[in-house]
C-alpha cells in the first residue's frame, strides 16, 4: 500500500461470502463481513445500513432494490455489485475503485466484465 493511499473501511453483507475470499481487500482496507466479523445475522436491511452509518463504513452489497434508498436516506455510502461477478473479479474491481479515491458521490454500481 503506498502511504498516500487511504483505507477505507468496508461493510459486507450477509449476501456475500466471508472477507476472507477477497484477499486484496481485506489486506489493504478495513473489511468486515455482516455476519462473520460483526455477529449480524438476519439483520432488517435497514438495521445492516444504520450499522454501516454508525461504524463509518461503507456497505459492499449485491441487494442494490433496497439497499440504495435505505443508504441515501441515511447519508451511507454503497457499493453495488451483480450477481454475476466472482469473488476474484470483485476483490480486483473494488480495490480498484478505492484506490483512485470515491468522489463525492454515495452509491457506486459495479458490473461484471464479460471475457473477450
Amino acid at each position: 500500500m503506498s502511504p498516500h493511499q487511504d483505507r477505507f473501511k468496508l461493510l459486507l453483507d450477509e449476501m456475500l461470502p466471508k472477507r476472507d475470499k477477497f484477499p486484496i481487500l481485506n489486506k489493504l482496507h478495513n473489511l468486515k463481513h455482516i455476519v462473520h466479523d460483526v455477529k449480524g445475522s438476519g439483520l432488517k436491511d435497514e438495521d445492516v445500513v444504520l450499522l454501516a452509518k454508525k461504524q463509518k463504513r461503507i456497505l459492499i452489497s449485491k441487494n442494490d432494490k433496497h439497499m440504495i434508498d435505505l443508504c441515501n436516506i441515511n447519508k451511507v455510502q454503497l457499493i453495488c455489485i451483480t450477481e454475476t461477478m466472482r469473488e476474484e473479479e470483485i476483490d480486483k474491481k473494488i480495490v480498484a475503485m478505492l484506490s483512485r479515491r470515491l468522489p463525492n458521490k454515495s452509491i457506486f454500481k459495479i458490473s461484471h466484465s464479460p471475457r473477450k
